[in-house]
């Protein structure tokens, strides 16, 4: 019996195109393993030299940086705070977010003592914090020649109210209903609280009528007061009065009027104004 031949025996051109293909597999197999140790070598820049001139220049620069007086913050108005700014000051994230929810329902910081209450921080932070702040200051402008009334906000009728832009004879009549039931405004920033006073007009009747005169006015002893006498505060329902008389209950004697932040149902941004009705 014959022995087979070999299908390569006398074909040239079959034993040729192996070994180009045996060729190109070995250079696929090169690339692949150039590729997975990452870009080749020659694609790699060196990094640059700098020039002499701009290093002599850097250089420069970082010695004025250091000879310079050190960076200060200039004072700013809280109601204008932002995220960086407080961050610079190291103001903690909670009395921020307390500070934007005060803002976003139109209210107005006017001093220190109300931002603290606001914020809940504690005294020490404040003390740091009031030399970079800036409260606004509501000046009465020069009352005009032949000007026949008192420009005072606690005594201002509907009619001369109407004299401020944005409000009429709804709104004029509100504030005045307001106030009588307040038994007159304790502070400027009081009306911000009238139903449907938008911010920026609240502003200008404070400019227009600045607070001259405050009223006499007996507090509630917060320690011996009955939920019914609380709830006769006009920022006071029913429900935020128990709560006050139960919390009192649970931890004895209110010692100062911040403790009132602890009192769940009290809206944070209205603690302030409940407070100038209250005494210990």
């Amino acid at each position: 019996m014959r022995r087979p031949e070999s299908h390569f025996h006398n074909h040239p051109g079959v034993r040729s195109g192996i070994f180009y293909f045996l060729i190109i597999l070995c250079l696929l197999q090169g690339v692949k393993w150039v590729f997975s140790r990452g870009f080749p070598p020659w694609q790699v820049s060196e990094p640059k030299t700098e020039s002499p001139l701009f290093q002599a220049r850097l250089d420069s620069l970082r010695t004025a940086l250091n000879t310079e007086k050190p960076w200060t913050l200039q004072p700013l108005d809280p109601n204008d705070l932002e995220d960086y700014r407080g961050y610079v000051l190291g103001i903690p994230f909670n009395a921020l977010d307390s500070l934007y929810s005060f803002r976003s329902k139109g209210g107005r910081l006017l001093g220190m003592d109300q931002f603290k209450k606001i914020t809940g921080l504690e005294d020490s932070t404040c003390q740091r914090l009031t030399p970079f702040f800036r409260f606004p200051k509501y000046n009465a402008p020069d009352a005009p020649s032949g000007n026949t009334f008192s420009r005072d906000l606690n005594t201002a009728t509907a009619d001369q109210l109407q004299s401020i832009r944005g409000i009429g004879p709804v709104l004029s009549k509100r504030i005045v209903r307001f106030r009588e039931a307040l038994g007159g405004f304790r502070i400027a920033s009081q009306i911000e609280d009238v139903y449907g006073l938008s911010p920026e007009t609240a502003r200008r009747v404070i400019t227009a009528f600045p607070l001259r005169s405050i009223p006499s006015l007996e507090r509630i002893d917060l320690n011996r007061a009955s939920a019914e006498e609380l709830s006769r505060i006009l920022y006071l329902n029913h429900k935020m009065a128990r709560d006050i008389v139960d919390f009192r209950n649970r931890i004895g004697a209110y010692v100062h009027l911040d403790q009132l932040n602890h009192v769940e149902s009290l809206p944070a941004d209205k603690i302030d104004r409940i407070a100038l009705y209250l005494r210990l």
